[in-house]
């Protein structure tokens, strides 16, 4: 009888250790930590074919952008919380518009939790005035994440768009158009949120969006989406172009008022897109506070001589 098939009979407790190797290095494979997919990229690709031959179904169920389906995990915030200039966002910074903004929900997705998602809004004279959509990673993701988030910023039918220069896979773009509220992700939560206060999200709003994808030497990359809805018919001058075909390229030439509020805010994005780039990087000395308060002025933002809110 040789060593190992006496330790084999003789030494249950290693016995039963090697039987766990094998278990547990299955179950990795099945389930693997998030840690492991940094390390080693290509376990997705096994874990995929497992879960394929297991009949596991890798994809969330659809959602209606009515609140209805797998929602993640959604957290209410005490919305008379006051929030202004910048908050800490995912482990960076995330800089605000001008005015007073007010968290909504925060909401958890991803296999693994690792995608944070907040809601802000910004409420003046009873009127939703912006509301804040930010999305970011909480570590990194493999870098199949990246592959198409610049699409938006491609489409023909924004109002302006603008691609920075990037190493793939990396990406950084933003673009501005026009929307119903419906396209909101989780309209009916915030909506009915807004309404228990008192508030409705206007018949329209102007989108800015801005994405980056920031990529890793070990084939990962760190992600964040910021769109932010303005609402573009608060004043007297646009309060009757109700509808996103007022607000179109093809039509805005025939509503001077709609034109002079997109220009604007295509204006503002532009340079907002550069906050938004010194916060994913938590570097905020790379403007300072005057520039950023400039800055910060979208065409909808309350003005400096009454920038309170609603919910004070």
């Amino acid at each position: 009888m040789s060593a190992f098939s006496r330790l084999w009979h003789r030494a249950p407790v290693w016995r039963l250790c090697l039987y766990s190797i094998f278990i547990f290095s299955i179950l990795m494979l099945v389930f693997p930590p998030a840690y492991l997919g940094r390390l080693w990229p290509g376990v997705q690709n096994i874990t995929q074919r497992i879960h394929h031959a297991l009949g596991i179904n890798d994809a969330p169920p659809p959602s209606d952008n009515a609140g209805g389906g797998d929602d993640g995990v959604v957290t209410m915030m005490p919305i008379t919380d006051r929030l202004t200039k910048a908050i800490p966002f995912a482990g960076r910074i995330l800089p605000l518009p001008a005015g007073v903004w007010h968290p909504v929900m925060n909401v958890i997705t991803g296999p693994h939790g690792e995608i944070l998602e907040n809601v802000l809004v910004r409420v003046h004279d009873h009127v939703v005035t912006g509301l804040i959509g930010a999305e970011a990673s909480t570590q990194a993701l493999p870098e199949s994440a990246a592959l198409s988030m610049d699409s938006s910023c491609h489409d023909d039918r924004n109002l302006a768009a603008h691609v920075m220069p990037a190493k793939p896979p990396g990406v950084e773009c933003w673009f501005t158009a026009s929307v119903y509220p419906t396209s909101i992700t989780r309209t009916a939560i915030i909506a009915n949120r807004l309404k228990e206060l008192g508030f409705t999200l206007p018949n329209v709003l102007y989108k800015a969006s801005w994405t980056l994808a920031s990529p890793s030497p070990d084939h990962t990359v760190n992600v964040e989406t910021v769109t932010i809805f303005l609402n573009p018919v608060a004043t007297d001058k646009t309060a009757s172009l109700q509808s996103p075909d007022d607000w179109v390229k093809e039509t805005l030439s025939q509503h001077p008022a709609a034109l002079s509020f997109v220009q604007k805010g295509n204006s503002w994005m532009e340079t907002w897109a550069h906050i938004l780039h010194d916060g994913f990087n938590s570097d905020m000395m790379a403007s300072s506070e005057e520039q950023r308060a400039r800055a910060a002025q979208d065409p909808a933002a309350p003005t400096d001589k009454n920038p309170g809110s609603s919910l004070d």
